[in-house]
């Protein structure tokens, strides 16, 4: 009996635990947050950043700016607040791009500074391809990719053909530059270059 209850008050505390909201399943960028995507769980204390969150309002509804594993806490940091524009002027508008390439989003994160080009294939004089930019140094505000299932409408109403999937990206541009962008957009497949800070 003795030696138990030296044993027992020997014993180190259980370490403290909070709640707070981790990752469902695993997110891609860009991800818009929703109460299915989030799940409560108890983790040790000093293991928790300052930033997680146990409040789902304070999530939910909000894209994430980078990829979250199935069971990570969701930080504050790890997620667009308020505004997307927020900080950037009132000349800039969010402007989203749909990509020809999806495999270029694995280079691509929230903060990332690209040119937009555009290439058509065949429309010069001669067969030659063209390629330009049409929206230089603008800032990625979100980076995913989005899914269009033989449920959603297609162009002008018509049904989907079938299950495909898109790179689509937010950019901050100015009204001038996505003007560029849309017009590019109706001729010309879209791509992004990755440029230095």
């Amino acid at each position: 009996m003795l030696v138990w209850s030296l044993a027992t008050s020997l014993r180190p505390p259980a370490p403290r635990t909070v709640e707070v909201l981790t990752a469902a399943h695993d997110l891609s960028p860009g991800t818009v947050l929703s109460a299915d995507d989030l799940v409560l769980a108890h983790l040790p204390a000093d293991a928790v950043p300052a930033d997680a969150s146990s409040s789902t309002s304070a999530l939910v509804g909000r894209p994430t700016v980078v990829p979250l594993l199935s069971g990570e806490p969701v930080l504050a940091r790890q997620v667009l607040s308020g505004s997307l524009l927020a900080g950037y002027g009132p000349d800039v508008v969010a402007t989203p791009v749909r990509l020809s390439d999806e495999a270029s989003l694995s280079v691509l994160r929230a903060g990332d500074l690209v040119d937009v080009l555009a290439a058509r294939g065949g429309q010069d004089v001669g067969g030659a391809a063209s390629a330009t930019v049409v929206a230089s140094r603008v800032r990625v505000l979100i980076a995913g990719s989005t899914r269009t299932t033989s449920s959603d409408a297609g162009l002008l109403g018509a049904p989907a053909a079938d299950a495909t999937s898109s790179a689509t990206l937010v950019l901050a541009t100015t009204t001038a530059q996505s003007l560029e962008i849309a017009r590019a957009a109706v001729t010309s497949r879209l791509s992004v270059i990755l440029r230095a800070a």
